[in-house]
């Protein structure tokens, strides 16, 4: 039987990182305590703020399926925007963009996707969900062009998650599916397409909707926060069948 082979540790030992960093607006990363620390804010609701480590650079992506990511990480708080950890093929284009990650998102008003997600391209399975999805879920089915995402579940699989306590993530991207584990246990399986990816962490102030501009991509959809929110990442592994 084939099995998965790292290929890849990121374990920011001494102080050293092999990974892209990048940084927008109020933001800050260190590398300390053989840790990853990646902070925003305090962010204004009108500026995009964002932390962020890869290792792939826009033309030059380093991973394609079958390919699995592991990473044991925490958050300080639950903050206005997004963060998550997997793979991205960084692409924000209209039916370009797949990510395949796990994607937590939370904003003022009517905006949908309040919780925290595995997402393959288009599709989401709720972990844990502060808003009800079943009316998304039928707005998605039943009008598509107007909801251009499908959540597979109004059920979320671990609903009393603390995302402030230590969790080891686990994405494996394969030909047709993603699969997604929580400390070893299965949280979702997402149908997957296959593109060339990076291995992708950030916490930043946006959510994100499509646009509707000529551009065609989906937009950001920054937020204010009062507070500076840390994603702290102990290690990141990449396997691949051997």
């Amino acid at each position: 039987m084939p099995s998965w082979k790292p290929v890849f540790i990121e374990d920011f030992t001494a102080g050293k990182v092999g990974m892209r960093l990048r940084r927008d607006g109020f933001s800050r990363i260190e590398i300390r305590d053989n840790m990853a620390v990646l902070c925003t804010g305090p962010s204004e609701a009108l500026y995009y703020s964002n932390a962020e480590i890869a290792d792939g650079e826009f033309n030059n992506l380093l991973w394609k399926p079958p390919v699995a990511l592991e990473a044991r990480a925490r958050v300080t708080g639950l903050h206005y925007g997004s963060m998550g950890i997997g793979f991205w093929n960084h692409s924000m284009v209209l039916g370009v963009s797949n990510p395949v990650w796990f994607i937590y998102l939370k904003a003022r008003g009517t905006y949908p996707l309040q919780g925290f997600f595995a997402q393959s391209a288009t599709y989401f399975a709720p972990i844990a969900s502060w808003r009800n999805l079943k009316l998304w879920k039928l707005a998605s089915t039943i009008a598509r062009p107007l909801v251009p995402i499908s959540i597979v579940s109004t059920k979320p699989r671990l609903p009393g998650i603390d995302l402030r306590e230590w969790h080891v993530y686990r994405v494996e991207y394969l030909e047709s599916k993603a699969v997604f584990f929580v400390d070893g246990e299965q949280v979702a399986s997402l149908p997957a397409k296959p593109t060339e990816t990076r291995a992708d962490a950030w916490i930043d102030n946006a959510v994100f909707l499509p646009g509707r501009d000529p551009g065609r991509v989906y937009r950001h959809i920054t937020q204010e926060n009062r507070d500076e929110t840390c994603l702290l990442i102990d290690w990141i592994k990449i396997y691949k069948l051997e």
